[in-house]
């Protein structure tokens, strides 16, 4: 998710706390791991030769890398390193704000893939993930196709805080201590350039706001849609749900929010 960022300054969250009973957006948001539901996703592994990998992920992006720990930086922009332990066992390890090691580990009959992501944020804000995948195509050990069957989340550290600011008149920031990224915007459909010291140069928002408690947000880069979101408040203004889908891609991510 790319609506997230720096933790706006003690002014600005005493202002969104002032305006928050009059936009049922505005406030600190903090996410429910057992309330967002685990989506299906897939995951695809080939043998390029040499020890080089393609791996491509939920968002349908494809990382060719070779598995011998050397850090790449890729067209995402974030360093990222790959390593085989063994012919069942490699990691890999993402030098961004969440700073994520990743293990793989294929089981004997080469049936069943368990990733184990541990991100341990800069602003504190850790946790671990452990997805389980059954393979759906031919292949040996890490190489073919996955599917997710299962997905556990803890939280080893405060829950992702997401919070939500008055920008200008009309429009809105989104921010968040877990990633280094700011989205400004008004609802206008113009694009708003990101402003947060993680973002990449070309990436930019636009958004609309469909009613009182539904948005709608594109966030793109270069002028491509990399990804939609649509955020809806509960009418009782406690719980913030964030549907994303990524371009390319049929993943659909849900994520629940609740009101600090």
């Amino acid at each position: 998710m790319r609506l997230c960022s720096l933790i706006l300054a003690a002014a600005i969250l005493t202002c969104a706390s002032a305006l928050d009973a009059t936009d049922p957006f505005v406030g600190t948001w903090v996410y429910s791991a057992p309330k967002s539901p685990k989506p299906t996703i897939k995951y695809a592994i080939r043998d390029l030769g040499d020890n080089r990998y393609a791996l491509t992920g939920s968002t349908n992006t494809t990382v060719e890398i070779k598995a011998d720990g050397v850090p790449i930086t890729p067209a995402s922009g974030t360093v990222v390193s790959f390593k085989k332990l063994d012919d069942h066992n490699w990691e890999m390890m993402r030098n961004d704000g969440q700073n994520m090691v990743r293990t793989y580990k294929v089981s004997s009959d080469d049936k069943t893939l368990t990733l184990h992501d541990v991100f341990k944020g800069e602003a504190g804000d850790n946790y671990e993930l452990t997805t389980k995948y059954a393979r759906i195509s031919e292949g040996k050990s890490l190489f073919g196709e996955w599917q997710s069957i299962s997905m556990e989340e803890k939280t080893t550290g405060e829950a992702p805080k997401f919070i939500i600011a008055p920008f200008q008149n009309d429009g809105l920031s989104f921010s968040s201590p877990a990633e280094k990224h700011l989205s400004e915007m008004k609802f206008d459909g113009k694009l708003y350039t990101d402003s947060g010291a993680n973002d990449k140069p070309g990436h930019s928002s636009s958004g609309k706001r469909v009613n009182e408690h539904a948005l709608e947000i594109n966030d793109l880069v270069n002028g491509k849609l990399e990804e939609s979101e649509e955020l809806t408040v509960s009418e009782d203004g406690k719980t913030l749900t964030i549907v994303s889908k990524v371009a390319n891609s049929s993943a659909v991510f849900t994520s629940v929010w609740d009101k600090q």
